[in-house]
């Protein structure tokens, strides 16, 4: 056996460990895993009767809950029942519909029906012991490189399965970077990758920059990281610049100051968002300010309560992405609603930590919270049924990377498809899948930008698209 056979002989091991280490149960009795905040004097019995599920089955996902007392406001996973009980998983009886909510790359011809691809990630396969099915499975368990590499590597492989039903095949090729400089100077120096439609990665930045240190003919694409890439004619970078999406939260404040002249302003923010802190200060030039540095990390209640207005609107603009100040704010900014005094949030910061357990979605919508994000929720049942085939193939539900990886990798490869390169689908304009969407803008120097975003808004429990 070749080493690169021995090579996807891991991976496929690695995978098996890795998406069967859930119960099968899940396949047929779940159809989602969402995370609850226990209420006040709620036990395990009145919130398996609220689900319609067993407490056993709770307890599965939380076993800490096994010989401890539920707290109030403790978060906690609960597995929900499938609605439709009739409904089989079975390969046979889900529909094949079309996942993609643009129909038009859908409907123009297919030029290209064979697309070669690169996947460079570091999966650390020779770190690993094989032998130890306990010490994979718990290694397996964390968040780490492997688990990552195999996420987004899951997602590639799905979204070459649906291509496959439209007769596109997509041929694969997995390289171990393992995280080091000299493995991707050997693989680079030892594989002719010119031959490929497109690289997608190597995922961390530094390796990125050493694997492209000289220029090849394939277009190359940076899925995860976005700092400190060198670019040129070849790099795609799927996720809109941030610069963008803040003169976009900008322009909608100013639509807004318009509407309502008369509210009070206050700006929480970090060291690291002092230019959007001046912005916001041209346009509230009275705001409030909290400034937040290392030593001062956190919003005391007693001085936003003193700083908040009543009989106005209290617009809080909070330019962090630090996922616990978050939390914590609009934690004390609940708290501080009441019938004199209304707040909404605001962020111009794009941050993917706002959709966190530890953050409440109600919370959010009693602020009217409004931020750009590259992503949106999707609750569709178009998504459901993506997830339901998802954990046919691979035995659990799909994570976030694996989600992103399957909307990037598609686009790519269909816009590819249909114009035999990138640069020839440019036409196509914008299109969406999953909780993504793109539209890319071609620059010599700087090479494939995607310039689609999202501008989300909390109402309630619901995320709305505001633009739309």
């Amino acid at each position: 056996m070749g080493m690169k056979n021995i090579f996807l002989f891991k991976i496929l091991i690695l995978i098996s460990f890795f998406c069967n280490s859930q119960d099968n149960i899940d396949k047929v009795k779940f159809d989602s895993l969402i995370n609850y905040q226990v209420q006040k004097k709620e036990t395990l019995y009145s919130i398996s009767k609220k689900f319609d599920i067993e407490i056993a089955d709770i307890i599965k996902y939380n076993p800490e809950l096994k010989n401890n007392k539920l707290r109030k406001k403790e978060i906690i996973i609960v597995p929900l029942v499938k609605k439709l009980s009739s409904i089989s998983f079975s390969k046979e009886i889900v529909k094949e519909t079309e996942i993609d909510s643009v129909s038009k790359i859908n409907e123009i011809k297919i030029k290209k029906n064979f697309i070669r691809i690169a996947y460079m990630a570091p999966f650390k396969i020779e770190s690993i012991i094989i032998d130890s099915t306990e010490q994979v499975n718990a290694y397996l368990k964390e968040q780490n490189l492997t688990t990552i590499s195999i996420n987004f590597y899951n997602g590639i492989l799905f979204a070459a399965d649906e291509l496959d039903k439209k007769n596109i095949s997509v041929e694969i090729d997995v390289y171990d970077t393992d995280n080091k400089i000299d493995q991707i100077k050997n693989l680079k120096n030892s594989n002719d990758f010119n031959k490929y439609d497109l690289i997608v990665g190597p995922l961390i930045n530094r390796n990125y920059n050493a694997f492209f240190n000289t220029n090849f003919k394939t277009n190359s694409v940076s899925p995860l990281v976005y700092d400190d890439i060198t670019l040129n004619s070849k790099t795609i970078i799927p996720v809109a610049n941030d610069s963008l999406k803040r003169e976009r939260m900008f322009k909608i404040i100013d639509e807004l100051i318009l509407k309502n002249e008369d509210q009070c302003a206050m700006i929480i923010s970090d060291s690291l968002n002092k230019k959007s802190k001046n912005k916001l200060l041209k346009r509230f030039p009275l705001a409030e300010i909290i400034d937040l540095n290392e030593i001062n990390n956190s919003v005391d209640p007693k001085i936003t309560d003193s700083l908040l207005g009543s009989y106005k609107e209290n617009w809080v603009f909070l330019e962090t992405k630090k996922s616990n100040l978050i939390s914590s704010v609009t934690s004390l900014l609940n708290s501080q609603i009441n019938n004199e005094r209304k707040i909404r949030l605001f962020s111009t910061v794009s941050n993917e930590n706002y959709e966190n357990s530890n953050i409440s979605y109600e919370k959010l919508g009693n602020l009217s919270f409004m931020y750009p994000s590259n992503s949106k929720p999707n609750s569709s049942d178009e998504f459901t049924e993506f997830q339901n085939k998802f954990l046919l193939k691979f035995g659990k539900y799909p994570d976030r990377m694996s989600i992103k990886s399957y909307d990037v990798i598609k686009d790519l490869l269909l816009r590819i498809a249909i114009s035999k390169s990138l640069k020839n689908s440019l036409y196509v304009g914008e299109t969406k899948l999953m909780q993504n969407k793109f539209n890319y803008k071609y620059n010599d120097k700087f090479g494939f930008q995607n310039t689609s975003f999202f501008i989300l808004r909390h109402e309630d429990l619901d995320i709305i698209d505001h633009q739309n």
